[in-house]
């Protein structure tokens, strides 16, 4: 794996670009990105993204999600902004939703990656309280067939909360066979962040190993492994497929509240001081 984990690092630091502002990869070739490029508050690119609009009822969140760009838009300068705004009691947010979604191909390696910005939650500060910004994955099957959660399956590549200080949790959701989730969350990895830069966020699947039991997913911090799952580790056919074989899409988003991060207080602070920055994301594939 070394190759790979040198590849992701020149991923970030190198000048090399695919695009205006996507990095290149050695190996690899970018199958779809937004390099969020545009005129100042403008909206994002909605032949990319679905933006979600009203509340989704997970995990006791008290966000509304909106459409407009008051909670999403460009920054004018090769970035997207989602900032959580409040009116009264009334919290608002955005979140994006990639309308591709990708496979990894049989024998081959494929790369979810963003370089992001958050909130410096290093000491669990009052201040952001509540906020929950994430960069993570659905299955398909989940809006394309009914396919409910867990079993759709789940990448969690960055979820930070003021709770976690400064640590990024890198966690898979799936289900059993029968479909229950009784080992729903028994996979996740930590990793200590500088709070309130930019990092590159990168998951890998990779199946070039014939053995299923010997492909991998792997979470990476600008370029340097912090967790990595094998099918072996997993366990069942079936379960991997779930995981390692099946399309998923992007998710970006900026929740409020709920049973993880816990509620907002009147500490908590909106706007752009609470925003989620975000200079690209991208998706590659092994030549």
């Amino acid at each position: 794996m070394p190759a790979l984990s040198t590849s992701l690092l020149t991923l970030s630091l190198f000048l090399a670009t695919a695009s205006a502002t996507i990095p290149a990869m050695s190996g690899y070739h970018v199958v779809w990105s937004d390099d969020f490029n545009g005129a100042q508050g403008v909206g994002v690119d909605h032949s990319k993204w679905n933006q979600i609009v009203g509340r989704t009822g997970n995990n006791r969140e008290l966000e509304v999600y909106t459409s407009g760009t008051d909670n999403v838009r460009l920054s004018g300068d090769g970035q997207l902004y989602i900032i959580p705004t409040k009116s009264g009691s009334t919290w608002n947010s955005g979140r994006l939703e990639s309308i591709t979604s990708q496979s990894c191909t049989s024998g081959g390696a494929m790369v979810f990656q963003a370089e992001i910005w958050v909130p410096n939650f290093t000491g669990s500060p009052a201040q952001f309280a509540g906020l929950w910004p994430a960069f993570w994955t659905k299955g398909q099957n989940y809006r394309s067939s009914g396919v409910g959660w867990p079993k759709c399956g789940e990448w969690d590549i960055f979820e930070v909360t003021d709770k976690l200080s400064n640590k990024n949790q890198g966690t898979l959701h799936f289900a059993n066979p029968d479909g229950t989730p009784s080992r729903n969350g028994a996979f996740k990895g930590r990793v200590t962040y500088a709070g309130g830069q930019y990092h590159t966020w990168a998951f890998k699947v990779d199946r070039r190993n014939s053995d299923w039991t010997q492909q991998k997913l792997t979470w990476y911090l600008d370029g340097t492994t912090f967790y990595s799952v094998t099918g072996a580790q997993i366990g069942g056919f079936t379960l991997w497929t779930e995981l390692a074989y099946n399309p998923y899409y992007i998710i970006l988003n900026m929740a409020i509240g709920g049973r993880h991060p816990g509620n907002p207080t009147s500490s908590t602070v909106s706007g752009f001081a609470a925003s989620m920055r975000v200079k690209y994301v991208a998706i590659y594939k092994s030549d």
